[in-house]
């Protein structure tokens, strides 16, 4: 097959450059310049061509038409999925994403290892980026379905290790050193009111109310790219007034006067929110006085050649293990789950009905485990030989 001369197709120029001309969506004519023929036919012929949707593209909508606008803690949950799936089909043509590729996507994180509530999450958000596509004028006209919708979360994902409440020792201990251990305020005030980390950091002084005896949350900090910020509760159940409980009310007592608007934890800032950073140090610091940690050790080698033992440190309690710990404090004072729902800021009768549901259960096999004990403890006496009176 002959070379195609393209030099021929084109205009050459008193420049040494050869010139052509496309037409955009419009009909408009453009003109384009290029050294090289055979580039300039290439160059031509891309602008001519529609550009691909890609899913990257509608992801990046989404982004900033929805995302961004989203609640703080809503986006927090949304941040990792929506980084998975650009990463995965970022480049993939958008009407061409199908199905079974996002069940595949899914099924591998369920193999790696994420649990069932992390691989929903992935697919709601390769849902709701499609949702804002398909009713987006522009992006509307390529896109005919949601490929997202016939997807179910594979079975294989693993479902959530339901979380638990601290030990009776760690909860004694988390008590008696509250105003000796080094960040030991903050463990205390978690298991006091049950609120959430982000609630706890943006209580002020103001919204300690020690004559009426009540702690009253309004709002929750939040940590974007490592910058705190101040927003709503979760949910408009977040915002209400627990009792100040006796122990929580002594430790509060005794530190020194504040200003109303300085935050009950602050950094060097008493009026700005914990940074993101000065948290995770304090928490991990307390949890290794306490013995809340597990350690793993390795040797390495330094740049010099010298041998030294590096431990890691894993914190064994979590902020949230502590609100399942005020959970378990209402239920065992016999508190409704009308109020324990009003208490823990619930936004749904069914979430309190499911920790009540657990903690009941577990005390059933305690008192079970009790009397399984107990049986035994009587069998093995009654076998014993009896001493002779003789």
């Amino acid at each position: 097959m002959a070379k195609t001369n393209f030099a021929k197709l084109f205009t050459l120029r008193a420049d040494g450059r050869y010139q052509g001309y496309w037409k955009d969506a419009e009909g408009n004519r453009h003109a384009l310049c290029d050294r090289d023929p055979e580039r300039l036919h290439q160059r031509l012929q891309e602008k001519e061509q529609p550009p691909v949707l890609t899913f990257g593209s509608i992801a990046a909508a989404w982004e900033t038409g929805v995302f961004e606008h989203l609640k703080p803690g809503t986006r927090a949950c949304y941040a990792k999925p929506l980084e998975r799936a650009v990463e995965v089909f970022g480049a993939r043509p958008a009407s061409e994403l199908s199905a079974p590729e996002i069940y595949a996507f899914l099924s591998r994180l369920a193999v790696q290892g994420y649990a069932a509530k992390t691989v929903k999450m992935q697919l709601t958000v390769i849902r709701l980026i499609y949702k804002c596509a398909l009713i987006d004028p522009v992006f509307g006209e390529e896109l005919r379905f949601n490929p997202a919708d016939a997807v179910t979360v594979p079975r294989e994902a693993k479902k959530a290790v339901q979380r638990t409440a601290p030990e009776d020792v760690v909860v004694a201990a988390i008590r008696a050193q509250a105003s000796t251990a080094y960040f030991g305020l903050f463990a205390l005030f978690l298991l006091s009111t049950g609120f959430r980390r982000g609630e706890a950091l943006a209580v002020r002084w103001k919204h300690v109310d020690l004559k009426r005896k009540t702690v009253s949350c309004t709002g929750s900090v939040n940590y974007r790219s490592g910058r705190a910020e101040v927003s709503d509760t979760k949910t408009a159940a977040g915002v209400r007034v627990v009792p100040l409980l006796p122990d929580l009310e002594e430790a509060l007592r005794a530190l020194p006067a504040h200003e109303p608007e300085d935050f009950l934890f602050s950094g060097e800032d008493p009026r700005a929110p914990l940074p993101e950073v000065t948290f995770r140090r304090r928490w991990t610091h307390y949890c290794k006085d306490m013995g809340f940690v597990e350690t793993e050790s390795e040797i390495r080698t330094s740049s010099q050649g010298r041998r030294y033992t590096h431990t890691d440190y894993r914190t064994t309690l979590t902020p949230h293990v502590l609100r399942h710990g005020y959970a378990t404090l209402l239920y065992e004072a016999g508190v409704d789950m009308y109020t324990a729902q009003r208490l823990l800021g619930h936004a749904d009768i069914q979430t309190t009905m499911t920790v009540y549901t657990h903690l009941r259960e577990r005390q059933e096999q305690a008192s079970v485990g009790r009397l399984i004990s107990h049986v035994q403890d009587a069998m093995t006496a009654s076998a014993a030989p009896k001493k002779s009176s003789g």
